[in-house]
């Protein structure tokens, strides 16, 4: 009588239900890997946004008033030695360049004043990316508050004032 040998591997049906598993729990695990992605370049926007902040800022109490606007990519006259050039010109976290923009106001409480704005033009996040780092470091709304969107996503507004 014929020696049965027991035969070493795997089933089809075996190699399917880990293929099936494997791929299931990868589809749970992206949405926390975008989560994770999306709350670290909110962090790397934040840092950013405060450095070059308290920069103007501290340009503004020296100088009494803020730089005048720039073009995307380029520093504005006179914040060279508040600001490092490779910082100013990479392309910041959220897509896009940076921009200053001086916008000289008026209110009859306070006289003139000014705001300043940290523009990123050409952001290429989603609207609702946005949103979420909108929440986590500001009102909650990106229509309001220190971090303003518009143009779809693709216009930031970091406000900065005196």
């Amino acid at each position: 009588m014929p020696t049965r040998r027991k035969k070493k591997g795997f089933t089809l049906v075996e190699i399917m239900i880990v293929v099936t598993l494997i791929g299931f729990l990868a589809m749970l695990s992206v949405p926390v890997f975008k989560r994770i992605k999306l709350r670290a370049l909110s962090a790397t926007f934040t840092s950013d946004a405060r450095l070059f902040s308290e920069a103007f800022q501290r340009y503004a109490q020296e100088a009494g008033s803020f730089p005048p606007s720039s073009g995307p990519g380029i520093i504005p006259p006179g914040m060279e030695e508040y600001i490092d050039l490779n910082d100013w010109t990479k392309t910041t976290s959220l897509g896009g360049n940076y921009r200053w923009l001086n916008i000289p106001s008026a209110d009859a409480q306070r006289g003139r004043y000014e705001i300043g704005a940290l523009q990123i033009t050409g952001a290429t996040l989603s609207l609702e990316e946005m949103q979420l780092i909108d929440e986590w470091i500001d009102d909650g709304n990106i229509g309001t508050g220190n971090i303003i969107v518009g143009g779809a996503g693709s216009v930031v507004f970091y406000i900065v004032e005196i």
